[in-house]
């Protein structure tokens, strides 16, 4: 996470200044102008989020071109670029909430333009400056101070305020994201008797058939603009600023090797694309819902390309984090929402979802742990021998044996919904954990019960549940009595599930339960861990180096703050092991097939 920027109290002997006065000093400016110029910061310090020179010459950029000469001193000394612990001047999350503003409340025939007033990108310095200060209202802090002394609800408290910046700043890797993907839609198509949506479609003839283009063309052509922005990097801070036509591409040149039809063209652009007008309208209408607008950047995530002038040729990326996560769980999303919300086939893509999701967890840890009748280390879709009460159930979604230890593994596709991340209301964000994901520690508690109960009579053995209904390898209930450990995982799809306090939430809720049940005083049940699964490729990536018992354990040691992240924990342990981290074989293989068959048509923009 980045350093909390400076702000106008801290430059004003802690006067903070009020909404009333921020939009009083919006409404002076032009809406497009300042808009767009907003934008192009934002965009710029995505793009060298990881590059600390380029953003310590962005961040001077700024102290040099934003700020009023009598607080420039003041401004230099407080960010520090030159230490080792810079603050930015502006971060990216304050220009997000600023541009929102300027679209709602700014004047659109006229006012103050910043790309060529000098006072005018002064005045717009100081705007930036408040907002810093705006983004966290006295309430958070009155209802963390009405928590102190309860570290529980404290820490819940700091989820509901800091999940936003989590999802911000912890953005997936688009190659992994998109072999995903691809891998996700192939499985839905593979089995389309299985999966199957309204006149006996399977999901790519219903995407087809709903948005005028076939699913994978939509990924191609999206991960093409991805490729286009991501070489931006390449670039300084101070060319773009100087050359701004960089950032803005002509819609219908940028695809011109790639003998996209005129009808493709216009039908993909219209899906894309959306004009400030129109991102206004919608933001005027949002702003009705009861989710904090600082939280809430869903018209932002949903187009997060808009056109730069009114001729609606070229276009220009709002916010880059947004544009990768288009191409990780934002496709999901687009999906989903091809549908009107009460529509049949709605909840039946949510459904079949979760299975796609399960099978895909269980083949990437099949293609580390291959099945073997002489020594099997993996189970997927264990089933107990036993019915109880008349039905076999399953014990959990996959089971590694590591000889005197068990990983069970349980497999959610669920996704928490916008009131639950936004609303700033820790009931009902805790209540969508619950809903989602509730049910995972329920089961795994339940598993281990059956497996494990202190009365050897009421313990069951499992087996694997293949493809074609018949029982495959298992465990008997002698085999379990070597069993001395348990380290339960949930593997999610849900960036937002990264942060820390997450995983706290759950453990705790997982550790009540195990305390409550008569289990084998031999057994010792290991704290829970969560992982999206980027994580979890991530450390099938290295299992050659590392057993996965240790890199848990080693999560384990750390108590979870809204600061601690599994991925952070994972690579420090990487760097300490002198292990040099990389990508998961099967997503680097897929990813680079999936470039392959774009980048015949786009020779000249290899990405970086």
């Amino acid at each position: 996470m980045p350093a909390i920027p400076i702000s106008y109290s801290e430059l004003h002997d802690g006067e903070k200044p009020t909404e009333a006065q921020l939009s009083e000093l919006i409404t002076s400016f032009n809406t497009d102008a300042t808009f767009m110029s907003l934008a192009m910061w934002s965009l710029m310090m995505s793009l060298y989020e990881g590059n600390s020179e380029k953003g310590r010459v962005l961040q001077s950029f700024f102290i040099h071109n934003l700020i009023p000469p009598a607080l420039k001193s003041r401004v230099e000394r407080a960010a520090a670029l030159d230490s080792d612990s810079p603050r930015p001047v502006f971060g990216r999350w304050p220009l997000l909430a600023l541009m929102k503003k300027v679209l709602t409340e700014a004047n659109s025939n006229g006012g103050r333009d910043p790309r060529n007033d000098v006072e005018a990108r002064q005045l717009l310095g100081n705007a930036c400056l408040m907002m810093n200060d705006l983004l966290f209202p006295p309430e958070h802090d009155e209802r963390l101070n009405a928590a102190a002394g309860n570290k529980e609800k404290a820490g819940d408290e700091l989820m509901a305020q800091m999940l936003f910046q989590f999802e911000l700043y912890k953005v997936p890797d688009v190659y992994q994201a998109i072999a995903r993907n691809s891998e996700y839609f192939r499985i839905f198509d593979e089995n389309g008797g299985t999966f199957q949506f309204s006149d006996h479609q399977t999901l790519s003839e219903k995407f087809k058939a709903l948005a005028g283009l076939e699913l994978s063309r939509y990924l191609e052509l999206y991960f093409a603009i991805w490729v286009l922005h991501n070489n931006l990097q390449k670039l300084g801070p101070l060319e773009i600023n100087e050359h701004p036509e960089t950032i803005n591409f002509d819609k219908e040149k940028i695809f011109e090797l790639m003998g996209l039809s005129s009808a493709e063209q216009a039908v993909f652009f219209n899906r894309i694309l959306i004009s400030l007008k129109s991102l206004s309208e919608n933001l005027v209408t949002d702003a009705r819902s009861q989710l904090q607008w600082q939280f809430d950047f869903t018209d932002f995530r949903n187009q997060p390309l808009v056109y730069n002038s009114g001729s609606e040729q070229g276009f220009t990326c709002i916010a880059y984090p947004f544009l990768i996560e288009k191409l990780a769980s934002g496709v999901y999303h687009t999906v989903l929402n091809s549908w009107p919300a009460k529509h049949r086939d709605r909840g039946l893509f949510q459904g079949y979802w979760g299975r796609v999701f399960e099978r895909f967890s269980n083949d990437r840890l099949r293609d580390e742990y291959p099945q073997s009748p002489l020594a099997n280390r993996l189970y997927t879709n264990p089933y107990f021998d036993e019915r109880r009460p008349g039905a076999f159930t399953e014990a959990c979604d996959a089971v590694i044996d590591y000889g005197d230890t068990l990983i069970l593994l349980e497999h959610k596709g669920g996704y928490l919904s916008l009131e639950e991340k936004y609303s700033g209301d820790v009931s009902k964000l805790l209540s969508g954990v619950e809903a989602k994901f509730g049910k995972a520690v329920k089961q795994l508690s339940r598993g281990i019960e059956r497996l494990f109960h202190k009365d050897s009579t009421k313990r069951s053995s499992f087996s694997q549940l293949n493809d074609d209904g018949s029982r495959g390898l298992g465990l008997s209930v002698e085999d379990l009595k070597r069993i001395r450990r348990i380290y339960p995982v949930l593997v999610v799809p849900d960036f937002a599930m990264t942060i820390g306090f997450m995983n706290r939430r759950l453990r705790m809720q997982l550790d009540a339960a195990i305390n409550e049940l008569p289990l084998d005083s031999v057994l010792h049940v290991r704290p829970l861990t969560l992982l999206t699964i980027e994580n979890l490729e991530d450390v099938l990536a290295h299992l050659r180096e590392l057993r996965l018992t240790d890199v848990l354990d080693e999560y384990a040691r750390y108590e979870n703050s809204p600061l601690s992240t599994f991925d952070e924990i994972f690579r420090s342990h990487l760097k300490a092991k002198e292990i040099s981290q990389r990508r998961n074989a099967w997503s680097a293989a897929q990813g680079e097939r999936f470039v392959d068959s774009i980048m015949k048509h786009f020779r000249e923009l290899e990405p970086s």
